[in-house]
């Protein structure tokens, strides 16, 4: 390592929150919607097939922050809070030596629901955002995190212990309102402004309204919106590049570790549903993952072997050199071409997605906001299992469906009815799954 640089490496923990893999180049997307990222990931790894253990952002961070399923930390619908007890990456860092700094633009992610565990420094820029912008906190975010570095540069003391520094930007949750120059770059052509401007504005409870079957949206204004969410991860895309632009000034960026995820995706219309409430549809569960970190990570490689997003924890820690916590169970395994011994996941290993329900806050929104609704479809748990080209979508109520993903990845054709015995076999295994022993590590 460079003269004066610590032994361990930095850690640049980013999450692009409610971000679907399938809307980036390096997975397979036609639009420029990520430059910056897509260059990163020439210099690093992109796992093609990332799936979040969770489709919304409090289980999904509470996995990658403690690297269990929502089935075993509990964090989901009815217990929001992060248990106190829960050892997170943060504090497993820390405790090793690490400078840990957290900024988050996102309500959810906050000391509210206790995210700040671990964290010297905890930023919740979405305070701070002026309710009438465009930018949703990256904007603020940036302004702390590049003073966190150059204060760090500046400062000897904090410059002879390496970082961990975790972003969350918001930016592409609804409603979608990306400033330009990125709005108009990927709108399409001719589009009417007026319309433009009315679908910017589009949020909560409108997405309820689409759910209910009760929304004048029409395929167009799918469309525009979908151009607007295009927008917003361009626009994070490039906030993202101030950060490794400043990284790259200082002389550090082959000393750091560099990981960018979604925590979840988004339905933007697809399967009669909007935003990311009460589904488990790969729209919600296929995220990106972009790994850099020359030392130990070999440049150019497209893993398609399908991993966990929360897979980053003990992915992390062994690149760091640090031992996970003792007497606490990790689900997680670390991730595929990293040179990492241990723990694997086999081929036959089941990839799952937890939404823990009844989601009880959601159901008494809706409610609230339109009585006599039937919402008995959406008072369930729900499990996503993949496992052997095939996907059960699990319902605790006993309705289920069944998809064969590898020949129809956007779950069009149901074949529950088709093909009964493997639906009993996969939900057996979702049972065995929720029901399995609970473990300590030693």
């Amino acid at each position: 390592m460079s003269c004066g640089h610590p032994a361990r490496p930095n850690i640049l923990l980013v999450v692009i929150d409610t971000a679907r893999a399938d809307r980036f180049p390096f997975d397979g997307y036609g639009r420029p919607t990520a430059p910056v990222l897509t260059a990163l990931a020439r210099e690093g790894a992109v796992f093609t097939q990332a799936f979040s253990p969770a489709p919304w952002t409090v289980p999904a961070h509470a996995s990658l922050f403690t690297g269990q399923y929502p089935s075993l930390h509990r964090t989901d619908c009815g217990s929001l809070r992060l248990p106190d007890g829960a050892v997170t990456l943060a504090e497993t860092l820390r405790d090793a030596g690490y400078l840990t700094a957290g900024y988050t633009a996102n309500p959810w992610v906050s000391t509210t629901y206790n995210f700040q565990q671990g964290f010297e420094k905890f930023i919740e820029t979405w305070r701070d955002v002026p309710p009438a912008g465009e930018d949703t906190g990256a904007g603020l975010t940036n302004d702390h995190v590049l003073r966190f570095l150059r204060w760090r540069m500046e400062d000897a003391d904090a410059r002879g212990r390496p970082f961990f520094i975790f972003i969350n930007y918001f930016e592409p949750h609804l409603p979608y309102h990306p400033p330009e120059p990125e709005r108009s770059r990927l709108l399409r052509s001719g589009a009417d402004p007026r319309r433009v401007e009315r679908l910017s504005r589009l949020g909560h409870p409108d997405e309820m309204k689409f759910i209910l079957g009760i929304s004048d949206l029409t395929a167009g204004d799918l469309a525009l919106l979908s151009d607007l969410y295009d927008g917003e991860i361009a626009y994070v895309d490039r906030r993202l590049g101030e950060v490794l632009a400043e990284i790259v000034r200082q002389g550090i960026l082959d000393d750091t570790i560099v990981a960018v995820a979604g925590d979840h995706g988004e339905n933007i219309g697809e399967h009669h549903m909007m935003d990311h409430k009460m589904s488990v549809h790969d729209t919600l569960l296929h995220v990106p993952l972009v790994l850099r970190y020359p030392r130990r990570v070999e440049a150019g490689q497209s893993i398609a072997t399908a991993v966990q997003m929360h897979d980053l924890y003990p992915t992390l820690l062994a690149l760091a050199s640090v031992a996970p916590p003792r007497g606490v169970t990790v689900e997680a395994v670390p991730l595929p071409g990293c040179g990492i011994g241990g723990p694997r996941r086999g081929p036959e290993d089941p990839i799952v997605g937890e939404f823990v329900g009844p989601p009880v806050e959601f159901l008494k929104v809706m409610q609230g906001l339109f009585p006599g609704s039937d919402l008995s479809r959406f008072d369930r748990t729900l499990v996503a299992l993949r496992r052997g080209g095939y996907k059960i979508q699990w319902g605790s109520d006993g309705r289920h469906a069944l998809f064969h993903v590898s020949q129809d990845p956007g779950e069009t054709h149901d074949l529950a009815g088709e093909d009964p015995a493997r639906l009993a076999q996969m939900a057996d295994q979702v049972e065995r799954w929720l029901h399995r022993p609970a473990r300590r590590a030693p």
